[in-house]
């Protein structure tokens, strides 16, 4: 039987560093990629990336999840998922399936407490088999948890996966800003579309009356949206019923939680809906000679 990625089957060169794989190909089967980023570690990003996959599907989208985390992974849990992976006939790797959604993580192959020790060029070479080499389903959208940061990752799959935009995920304090603001830099300096900023943990629901309470200054994830040219994409409140299903492998949409919140990631995905598809049209008006011809005149006339 093959083993599981990174060790398949050998795309590159693990001492060299060379990257793997043809630069900007698309991903068979699938039709959109969206990654949910976020600067700093701890702002709920799984969460969001899991509950947003949900509402996609209820508004009747085919979405899987991929994560990327591979130091931190935290998909296989929160879908309830981490039981090993199969293989078809092909022997590719078959995602696995959870709430209708199927996913694909490290932590479907490791044991909870194994640490992986991989430098990145092995990394590398796991991140492109994870897009390339898994069997994945016929997917309008392939939503891809980020790890935080801007790093290797990062740019793996940026220089090697055709990602259509892009969320980033920040809570109000100002740390989780500061690095939410190197993330737009991070994909607007390589020309990748920012969707817009989520603001986590904006509030708490009290579990005993209900109640919604603040918990950070108010207004600054707004205003860094506004700043960086993005959209604000709203808030998602803290509530700790939704976070204790979810550490059981029960998603927030399955659960009938609180209505703030569903309504909530409703809201999310229907931006995200609209962006995906705003963009995919503007791809097929790229490919089209006659398009391009005139946006070359028009700036042609304007240079004159």
């Amino acid at each position: 039987m093959n083993q599981p990625f990174p060790y398949q089957v050998e795309v590159g060169n693990a001492e060299t560093g060379v990257m793997y794989g043809e630069p900007g190909s698309d991903i068979p089967s699938v039709s959109d990629v969206v990654l949910i980023a976020s600067g700093k570690g701890g702002v709920g990003k799984s969460m969001v990336t899991v509950n947003l996959a949900c509402a996609l599907k209820q508004r009747g989208k085919r979405v899987g999840v991929l994560d990327a985390d591979l130091y931190g992974p935290s998909i296989a849990r929160m879908l309830g998922t981490d039981n090993g992976l199969e293989y078809n006939e092909a022997g590719q790797v078959l995602p696995a399936v959870s709430h209708g959604i199927p996913s694909i993580s490290v932590a479907n192959i490791l044991p909870p407490e194994a640490a992986l020790v991989w430098k990145g060029p092995l990394v590398a070479q796991a991140l492109v088999q994870m897009f390339r080499e898994v069997a994945w389903p016929e997917l309008d959208v392939l939503l891809v948890d980020l790890p935080p940061g801007t790093g290797d990752v990062q740019l793996t799959i940026l220089e090697q996966i055709p990602v259509t935009g892009t969320v980033l995920v920040s809570t109000p304090q100002k740390l989780a800003m500061a690095d939410a603001e190197r993330g737009v830099a991070l994909f607007h300096e390589l020309d990748i579309p920012v969707f817009g900023i989520v603001e986590n943990m904006d509030s708490y629901i009290c579990p005993c009356c209900g109640e919604k309470q603040t918990l950070f200054p108010q207004g600054g994830v707004k205003t860094l949206a506004e700043q960086k040219h993005v959209a604000y994409l709203g808030g998602i409140p803290l509530d700790p019923a939704a976070q204790s299903n979810a550490d059981n492998g029960t998603p927030l949409f399955e659960t009938h939680g609180a209505d703030n919140l569903i309504e909530a990631f409703e809201a999310l995905a229907d931006t995200v809906e609209k962006s995906v598809e705003r963009e995919r049209r503007l791809r097929l008006a790229d490919a089209d000679e006659s398009t391009r011809a005139a946006h070359q005149a028009f700036w042609e006339r304007l240079v004159d």
